[in-house]
């Protein structure tokens, strides 16, 4: 190689040098910033996620506090128009009332079923049942007609509304322990 030449294939080298190094950099900030890009999509999609689960946790307990709040309220009202109704002393407003109760329960509980675990649904469905039993005795024995079954009086329905506090019990208890909280939490 002629002394010419050298010198022109190193400045060739140093500019194609130039430019290569100039893509290479190019290419590597690409890279990096897909990779940030990627990793940035994906704690979105990771925080979107965290998201929905909060809420529905947080829906599935409002649901829970709104079915225990209603299956105390109706159980109350089941005690008040009993001793009302023992007392001979039942009125319009009394009825009225229970009948909101009732209703107020059936709506929550009606919730419940599209929200509530099958452990809770389960004995949700138990105090349900036995609160609709007792409100039917205690307007039959209001509207004067004869019991159903055996032994639907004034006293077995009281007796039924002292033992609904145990089913109301472990159904808060199914309640909290399907949302985690701890049960030695008071």
């Amino acid at each position: 190689m002629s002394s010419t030449v050298v010198p022109l294939v190193i400045a060739f080298l140093g500019i194609v040098g130039t430019l290569v190094s100039g893509l290479l950099t190019q290419r590597l900030a690409e890279r990096a910033k897909s990779k940030e890009l990627d990793r940035s999509e994906r704690q979105r999609a990771e925080e979107r996620q965290y998201e929905t689960k909060r809420a529905m946790e947080e829906a599935v307990r409002d649901c829970y506090v709104m079915l225990n709040t209603a299956a105390l309220d109706y159980h109350s009202e089941l005690n008040n128009f009993w001793y009302a109704l023992r007392a001979g002393r039942v009125t319009d407003d009394l009825r009225s009332r229970l009948d909101d109760a009732r209703r107020e329960h059936r709506a929550r509980y009606s919730a419940a079923q599209m929200r509530a675990s099958d452990d809770v649904l389960a004995i949700a469905d138990d105090v349900h049942r036995r609160l609709s039993r007792i409100y039917g005795v205690l307007k039959r024995l209001d509207g004067g007609f004869p019991p159903r079954r055996e032994g639907e009086s004034l006293e077995q329905a009281h007796t039924q509304i002292v033992e609904l506090w145990d089913q109301l019990s472990e159904m808060r208890r199914i309640m909290r322990q399907s949302i985690g909280v701890p049960a030695d939490m008071a």
